[in-house]
């Protein structure tokens, strides 16, 4: 069993600001990180493109999650990273419980030296075990690897 070192005892808080900006739109920020511009996607008639909308957000720190776990597991292993790429998906549809996240599917590329790349995708499915987004998701993902030589 792989045991998780923490740098600070739980529980962790986090918190987050958002403000209204007008319309749709907001601002979405956290101490001194830069701040997001969020909004509706598309698919709810959101007309700029260019703001993170809470369906974005959540696939993105299921992608951001996997990835920062696979590093932090790899801290024991030592694996060579030297690429990672990942493409999030996700499907929302109408159910009889409301709209609800139906699948979420990462697809991974990751490159390391030839001789770990057994370990490497190992690490990946173990990653994906302890990511802690991918335990806080009613729905589970798919997890999709291409682990080769660099």
């Amino acid at each position: 069993m792989v045991k998780l070192r923490m740098l600070q005892p739980f529980p962790h808080h986090y918190e987050v600001s958002l403000i209204w900006k007008g319309g749709e739109t907001s601002e979405i920020s956290s101490g001194p990180r830069p701040a997001l511009p969020g909004g509706p996607p598309a698919q709810f008639d959101g007309v700029d493109e260019t703001r993170w909308s809470p369906e974005h957000l959540v696939l993105a720190a299921l992608a951001q999650c996997l990835m920062l776990t696979w590093i932090s597991l790899n801290k024991r292993s030592q694996i060579p990273l030297k690429a990672w790429e990942s493409k999030g998906e996700s499907v929302l549809e109408k159910t009889k419980e409301g709209l609800v996240f139906t699948s979420f599917k990462l697809s991974v590329a990751l490159k390391t030296d030839a001789g770990r790349i057994d370990e490497a995708r190992r690490l990946l499915e173990t990653a994906k075990k302890f990511c802690i987004i991918a335990n806080s998701l009613k729905t589970p993902p798919t997890l999709e690897a291409v682990v080769e030589a660099a």
